[in-house]
C-alpha cells in the first residue's frame, strides 16, 4: 500500500468481529471499504471455518486535477482523497469534464519531447475551447493553442535549446500560436534605483 493505511481500513473490520460467520453481511463490509477513495477494488469472501478474507486494490494515481483537491488516477478516474501519503512531486492537470485519459496521454508525450531539452512540465492546462497551456519548472507558461498540438511541440523542442534556454530565466510566457515563429512576453524588469 502506498496510501492506504492497515489502520484505515481496521476500524470497519472491527465492526465484524465476533460477528456469527454465516449471518455477517459481508456486502456491508464492501461497500464500507469500497467507499475509502484510494481503494479501487475490493472482494470480501468467507473461507471456511472462520475466516473473512479481504482483498483490495489500491488506487495508482497519476497527480492532481483542478484547482479542488481532486486526484486522477491512470485510468483518467477522478477522485477526492482525504489523506496522501506517497511523496509527491505529482503532476497538475486541469481540463474540461471528460478529458482526463487524454490529459494523461499529453502529459507523457509533452514529458518524453521536451524533458531532453530541460523543460521540466509541471502543471498542464486544456480550457474549454481545447486550447493548450503548459507551465514549466521555473515559472515558463508555453501557451499552444488549439491546432496543430505536435507541431507546436516539435517547435519549442528545437527552438528551445538553440534560442530561449540561455534567456529562460527572463522569459514569462512563449505563445506558439503563430504559423511560422513564436512570441515571447518577457517577466518586468525590475525598477531602476532612483538617484541618490
Amino acid at each position: 500500500l502506498r496510501n492506504l493505511a492497515e489502520a484505515d481500513l481496521q476500524p470497519l473490520a472491527q465492526t465484524y468481529l465476533g460477528q456469527n460467520f454465516f449471518v455477517a453481511n459481508l456486502d456491508d463490509l464492501r461497500t464500507a471499504l469500497a467507499a475509502d477513495p484510494w481503494v479501487e477494488e475490493v472482494a470480501v469472501r468467507r473461507s471456511w471455518p472462520d475466516t473473512v478474507a479481504i482483498q483490495l486494490r489500491e488506487r495508482a494515481a497519476f497527480g492532481y486535477w483542478g484547482e479542488r483537491g481532486e486526484m486522477v488516477d491512470l485510468n483518467g478516474h477522478r477522485f477526492r482523497p482525504t489523506a496522501v501519503r506517497q511523496s509527491g512531486p505529482w503532476p497538475r492537470l486541469t481540463g474540461p469534464e471528460g478529458r482526463e485519459k487524454a490529459l494523461i496521454k499529453a502529459w507523457r508525450d509533452i514529458r518524453a519531447r521536451l524533458d531532453p531539452v530541460g523543460l521540466t512540465l509541471v502543471k498542464l492546462t486544456q480550457d474549454e475551447r481545447r486550447a493548450w497551456w503548459l507551465t514549466f519548472e521555473g515559472g515558463l507558461d508555453v501557451y499552444l493553442g488549439r491546432e496543430r498540438f505536435e507541431e507546436r511541440l516539435q517547435r519549442l523542442a528545437q527552438v528551445y535549446p538553440r534560442v530561449l534556454a540561455a534567456q529562460a530565466a527572463q522569459i514569462a510566457v512563449v505563445d506558439l500560436r503563430y504559423g511560422n515563429g513564436f512570441a515571447v512576453r518577457w517577466k518586468a524588469a525590475p525598477p531602476a534605483p532612483a538617484a541618490g
